[in-house]
């Protein structure tokens, strides 16, 4: 059973739907979610197992048979996991029955770490990163020389696709400038994979699109020089991409608050198609919200506020109008580090009558819904 309390800063009832001890969680924001049958999927940590599948209606909670491992996504329509179980093997479980399938293992002299499969299961995305981080390591907190120069270190980064039938390895970028992260095949097309340059998002063409044979390199949502695009994601339906947008082209603190949700300058939703041009940008909504996402019906958006603005957002959503009114409806406990986030992880139920998020309970990060107006 779950287990609820009143929010005093937002009046929302909250439901605790995880009470794992070493914690569970929702996966990264653009991570797709959704199982046949309402569930959501969610992962255990530490020795509380991998994949659990969570009802939000009732609250109920079930583990997934067998270990996953490492999550490379998750086909929707029929509830195909594809995922890491260990070393370099490649493997698909069904869910909600947990039946898994080793789909292939990717030779060791295959270049990259495996990021991705493409949705039809054939094809397996890798990205190659090459840097010393020991000089230059990410950092966490809010100091802006430090994440400058992580942002200049030395890096060359390459895309690579491997076949699984037919054992061949196809180059797909490569730069000697950045690495590309953020590398997520289309949930539609088994053809395309989309991904984005680890740079600073104002100073370059942070998000593209490209096809696994190496062919149509397409930028997605061209900028100008202090133009911020990020946070990129598959828009429902899998043929466009949403992604946030500031425009910070005469906003003169942009080096020393190169924070996005510290910038002064307002966060807008903005959505483009698959030749890469923006067909949707909303009103400004707020300067603070990291990552917006949208339900799986396209009819609700929903953001994690951040520093001094700790709470799950939501607000309905339709591309015919430009305004977005995002409404706090449950308040997070999770300490925020700058440039490392919260792990709040906002989604929504498919059937959009609930909004789930990550929070902190007694210590522990858990799973937690409330309860959507209308």
């Amino acid at each position: 059973m779950s287990r609820s309390w009143q929010d005093t800063n937002t009046g929302h009832t909250v439901r605790q739907l995880t009470d794992l001890p070493g914690g569970a969680a929702l996966g990264y924001f653009r991570y797709a979610k959704h199982v046949p049958g309402g569930l959501l999927l969610a992962f255990g940590t530490h020795a509380d197992g991998d994949a659990l599948l969570i009802e939000p209606e009732s609250g109920d909670v079930t583990p997934v048979k067998g270990r996953t491992g490492v999550y490379l996504g998750l086909r929707e329509r029929d509830g195909t996991l594809w995922h890491i179980p260990s070393g370099r093997t490649v493997a698909a479980t069904k869910l909600p029955e947990g039946t898994c399938t080793v789909l292939g293992e990717v030779p060791a002299d295959v270049p990259g770490g495996i990021s991705s499969v493409t949705c039809d299961g054939e094809t397996v995305i890798l990205s190659e990163m090459v840097h010393d981080l020991s000089k230059t390591p990410l950092p966490r907190g809010k100091d802006a020389p430090a994440l400058w120069r992580y942002l200049k270190r030395p890096r060359t980064g390459r895309l690579w696709a491997y076949a699984l039938r037919t054992q061949k390895t196809t180059k797909l970028v490569e730069s000697h400038e950045v690495c590309f992260s953020h590398v997520e095949a289309s949930p539609v097309d088994p053809g395309l994979v989309r991904f984005c340059q680890d740079m600073y998002d104002g100073l370059g063409q942070r998000a593209w699109t490209v096809r696994t044979d190496g062919t149509e390199l397409r930028k997605i949502r061209p900028q100008e020089p202090k133009e911020c695009v990020t946070h990129e994601f598959w828009w429902p339906g899998g043929r466009m991409i949403g992604y946030t947008f500031q425009d910070r082209r005469n906003d003169p603190t942009l080096f020393d608050l190169p924070w996005l949700e510290y910038s002064p300058t307002p966060t807008q939703l903005g959505i483009a198609g698959l030749d890469g041009y923006e067909v949707y940008l909303s009103d400004p909504m707020n300067h603070y919200h990291s990552h917006i996402y949208v339900s799986p019906k396209g009819d609700w958006v929903c953001g994690e506020g951040t520093d001094g603005h700790c709470f799950a957002y939501a607000a309905p959503f339709t591309t015919s109008s430009t305004r977005i009114d995002l409404k706090a409806y449950a308040s997070i406990h999770t300490p925020y580090v700058p440039f490392a986030g919260q792990g709040v992880e906002t989604a929504f139920s498919a059937d959009s009558r609930w909004l789930l998020f990550n929070d902190t309970i007694d210590g522990v990060r858990q799973v937690c819904a409330v309860r959507l107006d209308g």
